[in-house]
């Protein structure tokens, strides 16, 4: 099992309005730290190419088990006194090769593309 996840996992350094190219991987975790009592909402937006033009993902699934708002956004609420981090599954498949994530009140730290079609995956992303 460990061997597996090294094999099919990569792991970026990531911040709000990134573009990645996610060919090969079919799902995606998150982590985005928030602020105490704030509320973060995060929009994934698709294009073929990193140049754009980027359309919001329509699928009210691709945050798997988090609730969205009316915009399709996954909201994220800290009730907390102090910082939060949470780690937000997405769902890639519905996306186009290239995906841009936005965080509003949130911090994004870094993006876990996982379920790599193509096993090891490449170390040039």
């Amino acid at each position: 099992m460990k061997r597996a996840l090294f094999d099919t996992v990569t792991v970026l350094p990531f911040a709000s309005g990134n573009v990645v190219d996610r060919t090969g991987y079919e799902s995606a975790v998150l982590a985005v730290t928030v602020e105490a009592s704030q509320t973060a909402t995060i929009k994934v937006e698709t294009a073929d190419s990193t140049a754009g033009p980027y359309e919001p993902v329509k699928d009210s699934r691709i945050f798997v088990d988090n609730p969205v708002n009316e915009d399709g956004e996954a909201v994220i609420e800290n009730e907390a006194e102090a910082q939060a981090v949470a780690n937000l599954d997405i769902d890639l498949i519905g996306c186009k090769s290239c995906v841009k994530i936005t965080a509003t009140n949130g911090t994004i730290g870094a993006l876990a593309l996982g379920d790599a079609t193509n096993c090891p995956v490449k170390e040039s992303i």
